[in-house]
């Protein structure tokens, strides 16, 4: 997934979680904002699917809470540009789940996720194609 701006509200960091061999970070949130979404995932023939929103609207996830397995988060937080994975954080199996951030914002973000789980999503003026 790529966004110009990736919006985690309510996020709580659960610890690295192995899911299908996948080493990944596990988050909670209550609620995603995301500009300029594209997503692409791999149909297995070759073949990409391609979601994409409108250009500059902002798709959400709400109807939390979210549970988000990310394998890969790169973005810039604050005026640093960072990238989280697994093998990245110094303490991985930390479970900070007692501790809710209000709001993180990446901006230029681009997101690997294995999977995303609950809430609702709405993709203003979404398109799908087969690439």
């Amino acid at each position: 997934m790529t966004a110009s701006a990736l919006k985690l509200v309510g996020s709580r960091y659960r610890g690295v979680v192995e899911r299908d061999g996948v080493r990944t970070l596990h988050f909670t949130v209550d609620r995603l904002e995301i500009t300029d979404l594209v997503q692409r995932g791999d149909l297995g023939n070759g073949k990409i699917l391609r979601t994409a929103a409108r250009p500059g609207s902002v798709s959400r996830v709400v109807n939390g809470p979210i549970e988000l397995y990310t394998r890969e988060l790169t973005g810039t937080l604050a005026i640093a540009r960072t990238t989280l994975t697994a093998e990245s954080l110094a303490v991985p199996d930390l479970d900070l789940g007692f501790l809710q951030l209000p709001e993180l914002t990446f901006t230029d973000a681009v997101v690997r996720n294995t999977d995303l789980a609950g809430g609702t999503l709405t993709i203003p003026g979404g398109r799908v194609s087969v690439e």
